[in-house]
């Protein structure tokens, strides 16, 4: 800044805030007061003396986020100086005291004891992965080269290699003025000093965005600010922009369009969704379509499910489909597999969370290259994330929510579909027809197939509740819960009406002649769609009632960020796509490789 206050970050795990000496005494925070005596740091928002680190960081809490808490209480994980001790060793994070090693140098002007204390803590928790003791170390480096401190090479092939993206390299010492698409020469008043280790473009390449490209591959500039070739930019509301392949900018007057404001999301100004449309399928399949009408299919074909009909400029099109399966005995019908097609992309995901992206599995979490897909799990659920804002959760047995921006608002047909706010002719055929029964409906979104399947009994034959049956299951005990007032779903209510899944919940039931199976899943199916709404869920599951069986080192939580606990996780930023989701969470000292929770030290690359 212009007042001399510098902030770094790496966009992962390290972050450091450097003040100049005006500041002493006059900041608060988790960093302390900066007036020279660390035997105060530990001070509270109230100017009170924070008892421990755990109550210190509590107290500078600026808001919950789904699935954080102030500590571990009785399930810490022991990590005491005998355990921590073979981590300060020279195999891990030893180099950065070791006498006469790369960051000698620095020792008289950094003390090292904190930094090893801490790399050998975290190697201790994360049990030595080699991420965790490369991130130890390099903390320190930095801390030595933002003093001018000469360090000498301490990565090799065997020990914290750092890979570079295309067109870049690794320096140890490399200058901070570096050419840039917006300023392609380098300034003779840019101080090179002090350096930085890292991934530098090579010669010939300057950096656009974070990527480095030819000089011929340079964006455009305008306004004072830069943008990536070919972009389409918003430097205002009412205006839109294009940086093309030549570098030039051309722009027009624009208004956002009639489902549409603009606003800043994600830190980019623009025409964004002033909402969202929910499509629904559950259970034995029941549909709840873009527009509020219900449905039921009992037919083991496979549908389209949603996909644009009525395209439009700047518009991306897609189509999913699901394929129905009965079981053995031909009842219930269950979804067998989803399939998505978007930005170029074809996802299949089936039940029992097997799942592939143009026909090749992948280990999730999953962002493509051109970052216009991410895919994850999030408790017991796969979810899709698409650049153009359509959202699919599926829970890989009874439930899927397909949400979509109402930019898409009267653009879609399908079983879910037009979207256009209006359910009583949502029923209508391929031609644009309205369908004269549901089961025409649905019969003319078939998509032909080589397998036989069928399209179920008729409206008129499918089977109907017992009357003293249908009063049992509405009862609190079974699926009067999903509506109690006092339960554990009222939070959700006002968000998430829960008549669709009561009713559904019945039907299930009678179907599965009261199978507590049926039940569990619809319970799962309401739970799901309450989470993704951003709504609170209360327990409901016990170790009598619906218990969820969980694998191999983890454990149920009402809400878990499965994303925040992965091998990925420990390398960079997780994509996290959502809040929280219940789900079977990794015991403490383990995280998920996208199969099973493991040992960090089994985690992959």
């Amino acid at each position: 800044t212009d007042f001399g206050v510098t902030v770094t970050f790496d966009w992962y795990s390290y972050a450091r805030v450097i003040l100049p000496t005006t500041y002493s005494g006059a900041v608060c925070g988790l960093c302390g007061n900066a007036n020279g005596d660390p035997d105060d740091d530990f001070v509270t928002p109230g100017g009170h003396r924070a008892s421990d680190e755990i109550r210190l960081g509590d107290s500078w809490k600026v808001g919950d986020i789904p699935g954080c808490s102030a500590g571990c209480g009785a399930e810490c994980p022991v990590c005491d100086a005998v355990k921590i001790q073979p981590y300060r060793g020279d195999r891990y994070c030893g180099v950065i005291a070791r006498a006469g090693g790369p960051f000698q140098e620095c020792h008289h002007v950094i003390n090292p004891e904190p930094f090893l204390q801490d790399c050998a803590f975290d190697a201790c928790h994360y049990k030595g992965h080699r991420d965790t003791v490369c991130q130890g170390v390099s903390a320190y480096v930095n801390m030595c080269q933002s003093h001018g401190v000469v360090v000498e090479t301490w990565r090799t092939a065997e020990f914290c290699a750092l890979s570079c993206p295309t067109h870049s390299h690794y320096e140890l010492c490399g200058s901070p003025c570096q050419p840039t698409c917006h300023t392609p020469s380098i300034s003779t008043s840019c101080d090179a000093s002090p350096c930085s280790e890292g991934c530098f473009c090579d010669t010939g390449y300057v950096l656009s965005g974070s990527d480095c490209v030819p000089h011929s591959e340079c964006g455009c500039e305008y306004l004072g600010r830069y943008y990536q070739k070919d972009t389409e930019f918003y430097p205002s509301c009412r205006e839109r922009c294009h940086c093309s392949a030549d570098g030039t900018v051309t722009c027009q007057e624009v208004f956002c369009g009639a489902h549409e404001e603009c606003r800043v999301e994600d830190g980019v100004l623009g025409c964004h969704p002033t909402g969202y449309g929910r499509l629904v399928v559950s259970g034995d399949p029941h549909y709840v379509t873009f527009d509020g009408r219900t449905f039921n299919i009992p037919g083991s074909c496979t549908y389209i499910l949603a996909q644009v009909c009525n395209p439009a400029q700047r518009l991306v099109n897609f189509t999913v489909l699901v394929e129905h399966e009965a079981d053995s005995h031909g009842d219930p019908v269950l979804m067998k597999r989803v399939v998505v097609s978007i930005h170029g992309y074809t996802i299949t995901m089936e039940r029992g969370r097997r799942w592939q992206v143009d026909l090749e599995r992948y280990t999730l979490p999953l962002v493509t290259e051109d970052k216009n897909l991410r895919i994850g799990q999030e408790g017991n659920n796969i979810v899709l994330h698409a650049a153009a804002g359509v959202r699919i959760l599926y829970n890989t047995a009874t439930f899927l929510l397909i949400t979509v921006p109402n930019i898409y608002h009267g653009r879609l047909c399908g079983l879910g579909g037009n979207y256009n706010g209006d359910p009583s002719d949502d029923f209508r055929l391929p031609s644009g027809a309205l369908a004269g029964t549901t089961q025409e409906f649905v019969t003319s979104w078939k998509v032909p197939e080589d397998r036989a399947c069928s399209d179920g009994c008729n409206d008129s034959m499918c089977s109907r509740c017992d009357v003293s049956n249908e009063a049992t299951y509405s009862k609190n005990a079974f699926c009067g819960i999903i509506r109690d007032a006092e339960g554990p779903f009222r939070e959700c209510h006002p968000r998430v009406s829960p008549v669709e899944y009561f009713t559904h919940c019945v039907h299930d039931m009678c179907a599965a002649s009261g199978d507590h199976a049926a039940l569990c899943h619809a319970l799962q199916a309401y739970t799901a769609a309450c989470q993704a709404a951003g709504s609170m869920v209360r327990v409901w599951r016990t170790k009598e009632f619906c218990p969820l069986s969980c694998p191999l080192n983890s454990h149920y939580e009402l809400c878990t960020r499965t994303c925040d606990l992965t091998c990925a996780a420990l390398m960079g930023p997780a994509p996290c796509t959502w809040g929280c989701f219940e789900g079977c969470q990794c015991d403490e000292g383990f995280v998920f490789n996208g199969d099973t929770c493991v040992s960090p030290e089994s985690c992959g690359c």
